[in-house]
């Protein structure tokens, strides 16, 4: 390598020192750069800025000096200069890497030669020629000097002014100091790196033009600082959605849309403000950078609600203050698969924003301890608490006591102040629900005590689950590989009902025995709990605009799943509908269960090969009546509006091999028929078809009377009085209208069922256990569901299996077989109720209660089916839509925990039973039973 070369070589390492060399965001990461010195504001400065870097990772080399060439490219990049080519005075610039900035600087009227043929690029930078250089570009945009200071170690003439109005302008730091009137300069000293930091950063300031002075700040009024943009309009409409801003960037259509800025210094920072529709699925902005405008890479934005949202709509600041080095380019892309006009960009802040502030917190024995940061350093911090006014200087750890809604902000001497931020944080130690939504009372060793601790359940997670093993000898249904040539068996290609051994039970679509073990509720919205109104009783609850919107009941900010936010917690997404059923499919399948039960989202069971159930649509409004839940099937034009729904949404599955059949309710207030339906108003259509066949059978009012001990004038009054059942004529009258209402119902949806699906079964309306234990209406249901039905189903929780009732139901069905469609034990150990008091002490009890009953009725003959309720835990503090109180169903009636941790001591009882449920379901082996009463 030549002497010239090396020259060379080594003014380019110096330079690299000044300007973009390797990725810094502030000062802090210069270790020689200590935060109490007189000079760090300056260096964080230009470093944010990407004026000036490290000479080396780590090291600013603050101490050391410049030279001429590389005081004029910082010159250069600060005040903006342009090299427009052409020749310089200066023959020692040949082929200098310093030629284009000197160039610039020189056109400008900022650097003179040493000579009129020299420049001496390498030649150290004297303090009254930076200060020279700099005054003279000041000067020729217009800055004055009123007044000269004395100066007692005078510059060189030419220098005077320049030393002058540094002094005058205070563009300088501790290197220039004044004593009794007089100001020491030390002109011809060189100049070393953190004194030009102090001489340009401060100059920037007053330069029109500098770069501290010019950033970008885009109002998006227009494209016209865009560099690029694609499938991207200005909309002007509906200001009052947006804060009043008259004019936002948005999508032309709903494929992704990107605006492109390029600027001629390097960008370290951007600040956006975009607004999101909240009724349809958020699909936040993302951000690229490049150096060169053709490689870009994705950076990370951090992302948060401001303000309040207007009109559906929510307005997003999103930021980052880490781009990569020599970053020029910035990609703004916009998607949303919904609506083409969501989201809307309203403003792009590059280098010129103030960063917005954190809040970390520490709970001790007196409260929450609040500390607020902000990534700007030296800008100051103002908040509030709970909408008061004036906000405060932030001088130190703030101390709560009590549940309050904290704003703040922050500001920095020449930046765009940073949006307000809000949080909401709980200083009580009262609370009943902790930060993961565990019972904060209850002590139990798998608890979680931090984001830390779920973080690493990932890992476990994959050891758990894939040290298991599905049962062996399974068709793809689940059912019992081989069966259907033992027993003789011929697929129908649905499930079936047959006789195999001399038992009842259900086949697969080719024909293998099935035993339904299902799972009811494969989602999470048992999960959310009503916070809002009680928001002192959780330990943490975050903003509904803010990371955690999806654990928010969509469109309701007052209902909260604080199971949905420990999935992101644990794995930095949130699972969508999707991948939630298919994780849980996996999960279930190693653990023994072979189908999805009811409550469980039907559209992905057929993608994940899962066999599953259905409900009929007979939810329906009209069809239902005030004080019991039961279907009025005497309404105007029942039949056909069931006709109607059942060809949308019966007639598109009937050829689903994957479906076993469908239910037609769920627990109908059967037990309450006799008590309310003869209260009810006339209106009811079901009401007046009781007063009519009262009617026809006694004709005349009096003859009524007599037998109902009532003082009635007319049948006419009989429509809107709450008619006693108190004598036997009565009662016999309803057992008929009971009777009858059975006959019509269950007659009616199947006639339009068999009519839509030809193939699957009918699954019952899943009694509810007092139903089912009341002899009255446990005979009649089996004996009319019996005629319709293909199984009648029950939700049956009880501590031991009752067998009698379940072969009285069995025998008066006309021998139909039996599905259990709920059932479920649970324990206190983590603060939730069990199902049934005193049924398990822990979680190894439950699962010998889940043996007790599965493998139970397993062995009766008749049942086809036990489906365990239900996935997840339900919320510690009841299910949302049944609001505030103790009547809000609160169980520990999941297989997993609210941490989306697995009851394992639970699971091995039931892998022991789901393992070998074929066996004891085909009498090759006995009922598994533990005593919980041993002599």
């Amino acid at each position: 390598m030549n002497k010239n070369m090396i020259l060379a070589t080594a003014s380019l390492l110096a330079l690299a020192g000044l300007s973009g060399a390797a990725s810094r965001a502030d000062a802090s990461a210069f270790k020689d750069v200590s935060e109490e010195s007189p000079y760090y504001a300056y260096i964080d400065e230009l470093t944010a800025l990407g004026v000036v870097d490290g000479v080396a990772p780590g090291q600013f080399a603050p101490e050391s000096t410049l030279t001429r060439g590389q005081f004029a490219k910082l010159a250069a990049e600060a005040f903006r200069l342009q090299d427009s080519g052409g020749s310089l005075p200066f023959k020692d610039l040949a082929g200098h890497w310093a030629a284009p900035y000197v160039r610039a600087a020189y056109k400008a009227g900022i650097v003179k030669g040493t000579s009129a043929s020299a420049f001496s690029p390498n030649q150290p930078v004297k303090r009254e020629e930076a200060a020279a250089m700099v005054w003279r570009y000041a000067k020729k945009l217009g800055l004055k000097l009123s007044a000269a200071p004395a100066v007692s170690d005078k510059p060189d003439a030419w220098a005077a002014e320049g030393v002058g109005a540094a002094i005058a302008n205070g563009w300088h730091g501790v290197d220039a100091a004044q004593s009794t009137g007089t100001w020491t300069y030390r002109p011809q000293a060189a100049m070393n790196r953190q004194e030009a930091a102090a001489l340009i950063d401060l100059a920037m300031k007053d330069i029109p033009g500098s770069l501290a002075k010019a950033g970008l700040n885009d109002p998006l009024d227009d494209l016209k600082q865009l560099h690029d943009r694609s499938n991207v309009y200005v909309a002007a409409n509906s200001p009052e959605y947006f804060g009043g801003d008259g004019k936002r960037a948005t999508r032309s259509t709903t494929a992704p849309g990107s605006v492109v800025y390029h600027t001629g210094y390097d960008m370290t920072s951007f600040q956006t403000s975009s607004y999101y529709f909240t009724g349809i699925a958020l699909e936040k902005n993302r951000y690229f950078a490049s150096a060169d405008g053709k490689t870009y890479k994705e950076v990370a934005a951090s992302s948060f609600p401001v303000g309040v949202s207007s009109g559906s709509w929510q307005q997003y600041a999103e930021e980052s203050f880490a781009l990569p080095a020599k970053t020029r380019y910035l990609k703004v892309e916009l998607r949303g698969a919904a609506k083409a006009w969501s989201p809307q960009l309203a403003k792009v802040l590059i280098n010129r924003a103030t960063a917005t502030v954190s809040a970390k917190t520490s709970r001790g024995a007196d409260g929450l301890q609040v500390e607020l940061s902000t990534l700007s350093q030296g800008a100051p911090i103002y908040y509030r608490l709970n909408g008061a006014s004036p906000y405060k200087p932030y001088t130190g750890p703030v101390r709560l006591t009590d549940y309050a809604v904290l704003d703040a902000y922050a500001v920095k001497d020449g930046k765009v102040p940073s949006p307000v931020r809000t949080y909401k944080l709980n200083g009580r130690t009262d609370f009943a629900v902790d930060a993961f939504g565990q019972v904060a009372a209850a002590n139990f060793p798998e608890k979680v005590t931090s984001d830390q601790a779920l973080k690493a359940d990932a890992s476990a997670d994959a050891a758990y689950y894939g040290g298991l093993q599905a049962p062996a000898g399974l068709d793809r249904y689940g059912g019992l590989a081989g069966s259907a040539a033992k027993y003789g068996l011929k697929g129908t290609g649905y499930f079936a009902i047959r006789q195999a051994g001399g038992r009842t039970v259900m086949t697969t679509p080719t024909g293998d025995v099935f035993f339904s073990l299902g799972m009811n509720g494969i989602q999470t919205n048992e999960t959310y709990t009503k916070v809002a109104g009680r928001e002192e009783q959780f330990e943490w609850l975050p903003l509904y605009d803010g990371a955690y919107r999806p654990a928010f009941v969509p469109s309701d900010s007052g209902s909260f799943s604080f199971y949905m936010a420990n999935k992101y917690r644990k794995t930095g997404a949130f699972p969508t509908d999707a991948a939630f059923y298919a994780e849980a499919v996996q999960r279930l399948r190693h653990w023994g269960f072979n189908s999805a039960g009811g409550y469980s989202p039907e559209q992905y069971a057929k993608a994940n090969g899962f066999p599953y159930v259905r409900m009929l649509p007979l939810d329906m409004d009209w069809a239902k009546l005030g004080g019991i839940s039961i279907f009025d099937i005497f309404a105007p034009g029942a039949e056909t509006k069931i006709d109607q729904a059942f060809a949308k949404a019966v007639a598109p599955n009937k050829n689903d091999p994957m479906l076993i059949g469908y239910f037609m309710g769920n627990e109908y207030d059967y037990h309450k028929f006799y008590d309310v339906v003869p209260k009810l108003k006339g209106s009811a259509a079901i009401k007046a078809r009781l007063v009519k066949l009262l009617q026809d059978k006694y004709q005349k009012i009096d003859a009524f009377n007599a037998s109902w001990g009532t003082s009635f004038k007319s049948f006419a009054e009989l429509r809107d009085a709450a008619l006693p059942v108190s004598t036997s004529a009565s009662w016999k009258d309803m057992d008929q209208f009971f009777r009858f209402y059975l006959d019509t119902f269950y007659g009616t949806v199947s006639r339009v069922y068999r009519k839509y699906d030809p193939h699957h079964l009918l699954l019952g309306d899943r009694w509810i256990t007092t139903s089912f234990h009341n002899a009255k209406f446990r005979d009649v249901l089996a004996e009319v569901e019996g005629k319709y039905s293909d199984a009648i189903s029950i939700n049956y929780y009880s501590y031991k299996i009752e067998t009698d009732l379940l072969n009285e139901v069995h025998a008066k069905s006309g021998g139909k077989p039996v599905l259990i469609s709920e059932f479920g034990y649970g324990t206190g150990e983590q603060g939730l109720a069990p199902l049934l008091p005193n049924a398990a002490a822990n979680q190894f009890e439950r699962g010998m209660r889940y043996r007790n009953y599965v493998e139970g009725v397993a062995s009766l003959g008749y049942v086809v089916g036990a489906h365990w309720f239900n996935y997840v835990d339900q919320a510690a503090t009841g299910r949302y839509w049944q609001g505030i109180g103790d009547w809000a169903e609160h169980y520990n009636s999941g297989v997993l925990n609210v941490a989306d941790r697995p009851y394992k001591p639970f699971l091995t009882g039931v892998m022991q039973t789901n393992d070998e449920i074929y066996k004891v379901l085909l009498g090759e082996r006995p009922k598994f039973y533990y005593d919980f009463n041993p002599k």
